[in-house]
């Protein structure tokens, strides 16, 4: 179920467009790509189709078992009046049908539907859990490439400021030490693009891995506008956890899937009553001493009922573990509630927390380039001291790599609180 569109980001999606013969990719597609390539969904696919086989042999019961079988046989023996042969070709049809076996087949054909559900639901937890992977990796190479982008700037800034420096001390109005200090500088910004290149590169091998593609694939992806959301409370979040989250569904299923086998086991204790019948085509001889005669057609019909007296208390053993089985699956449902409480609580407070690093790092943001800006004109003036723009760019740097970092956090928060209500968006 999808959350109410005032919960979720309220993003703008660019247009995709070519950047260097490449197509830049949105969220939206990265998650399609993942849907169609990615092998725990095939896994998860072939599961939900072995639980629709089993479901199927399930209910064979209810169904008349009809055998055909033909062949040829010869039949060889002494007597008293003389040796007796028979010669025959036979083909034979016989049927079994069962009537009534006090629940065995029902109790069975229940447990198997509860055990498709069950892989269904895995199958949507699969999902939700490609999904959030997907939407991780999207966002932290998004992440990468601003902060490459705030990498070049700061390198710009540093070549900037060397210059200066060089002319300063050309001038003979600043001493050499503020040229040095604006080399180490300029060479401290040239490694930084080299981390966050290698940052970017990482990025986009770890997207792949969640997209189910090539690691080497060259990938790109598309900006996303960013916006705060207005969160829900956290009573809603929880209920809504509580009602949609696919392991608590699958959770239910496998109880009911061992209750059901408790039926079906307690009926080992019942008779079981069927029909059956067989008709013969013969076409063959039978010879004793001095008499010969033609095998003709027959056939048989009857109705049995099997009623177990004595089976080395099989049958109980077999309640008992199904009725402690059906114990151990209430209680890891109960386990499983309370842990989806736990990580719907600390999904919404990490949210909290997001929000809040978001406001303080626009804030920290703000001073710090003002700061940089006061610096490189106090040092343009000749009034300033190198270091000083060596420090306010250092902060500026720390501040917009804070708030870049803040803004992706935040957006992945909302992606993980989605996941934890049990939400799939493709957005």
């Amino acid at each position: 179920m999808n959350l109410p569109a005032a919960m979720l980001i309220a993003v703008g999606i660019l247009t995709a467009l070519p950047a260097g013969g490449e197509e830049r990719l949105t969220l939206r597609q990265c998650v399609e790509i993942a849907m169609k390539n990615h092998p725990n969904l095939r896994a998860a696919d072939g599961n939900v189709a072995a639980a629709e086989g089993r479901l199927l042999q399930s209910g064979s019961a209810y169904y008349p078992q009809v055998q055909a079988s033909t062949g040829y046989s010869e039949n060889h023996s002494l007597g008293a009046f003389g040796d007796s042969v028979t010669k025959m070709y036979a083909t034979t049809i016989q049927a079994n049908q069962v009537l009534y076996d006090f629940g065995r087949t029902g109790g069975n054909r229940d447990a198997a539907k509860a055990g498709r559900q069950s892989a269904e639901q895995e199958r949507t937890r699969t999902i939700q859990e490609v999904v959030l992977n997907v939407k991780q990796a999207y966002y932290a190479l998004l992440q990468s490439q601003r902060l490459l982008i705030v990498a070049q700037k700061t390198l710009d800034q540093s070549e900037v400021h060397l210059l200066q420096a060089e002319a300063f001390f050309r001038a003979g109005s600043k001493p050499r030490f503020d040229v040095t200090r604006a080399e180490v500088d300029v060479n401290s910004s040239r490694l930084g693009i080299i981390t966050a290149q290698n940052r970017v590169r990482v990025s986009a091998i770890t997207l792949n891995q969640a997209m189910g593609t090539e690691p080497g694939r060259t990938v790109t992806v598309e900006e996303r506008e960013f916006q705060l959301v207005t969160m829900p409370s956290l009573s809603f979040t929880e209920a809504e956890a509580l009602r949609n989250r696919p392991e608590l569904l699958k959770a239910e299923s496998d109880v009911e899937m061992t209750r059901s086998r408790v039926t079906a086991e307690r009926s080992g204790y019942w008779p079981t009553l069927s029909a059956n019948g067989s008709y013969t085509w013969a076409n063959g001889t039978a010879e004793m001493g001095p008499f010969k005669g033609d095998v003709g057609d027959s056939w048989n019909a009857g109705i049995t009922l099997t009623v177990p007296l004595f089976e080395g208390r099989v049958t109980e053993g077999r309640v008992s573990e199904a009725k402690a089985n059906l114990l151990t699956a209430e209680a890891q449902r109960d386990v499983l509630r309370q842990a989806v409480l736990l990580e719907v609580n600390q999904a919404y407070a990490d949210l909290e927390s997001a929000a809040a690093r978001v406001g303080v790092t626009e804030s920290s943001l703000k001073t710090a380039q003002e700061n940089l800006s006061l610096a490189q004109g106090r040092y343009r003036a000749g009034v300033g001291p190198s270091i000083e723009v060596t420090d306010a760019e250092v902060a500026a740097l720390k501040a917009e790599t804070d708030h870049v970092q803040a803004q992706y956090d935040y957006q992945l928060a909302v992606a993980k609180l989605e996941r934890e209500m049990g939400a799939v968006t493709k957005d």
